[in-house]
């Protein structure tokens, strides 16, 4: 492939029914344009539930662009105004980096 890498993101699921468990999206890979889709769906979904945390774990995130922080926005935006505390779990530093850059990152819960 002459240097080239194939991008994509990797969503892992860990659903809980509601109360005090949170629920657990995991993601790795690139988010950003062309892969934001399915974490989009995936979160909306996870809207429907009753759940009082909702958790996106970033630890193998490698990339965020812009789309990627409109997604992560409006996100959170959803989850605050039905009630239900969105957390950031384990951004590596370049994605934490790339949240204070864009000047959003103190909008985040973002546990280390």
């Amino acid at each position: 492939m002459n240097g080239e890498r194939e991008v994509g993101l990797t969503l892992t699921v860990e659903a809980a029914e509601a109360g005090d468990v949170p629920a657990i999206v995991t993601i790795g890979g690139d988010l950003e344009y062309g892969t934001a889709g399915p974490l989009r769906t995936t979160l909306l979904e996870f809207s429907q539930r009753d759940a009082d945390v909702l958790v996106l774990d970033m630890r193998g995130v490698e990339f965020l662009d812009s789309t990627g922080i409109s997604l992560l926005i409006q996100a959170k935006q959803r989850f605050d105004a039905q009630g239900t505390r969105f957390v950031l779990r384990h951004p590596p530093p370049r994605v934490t980096r790339v949240l204070e850059i864009a000047g959003v990152a103190d909008m985040f819960t973002i546990e280390a």
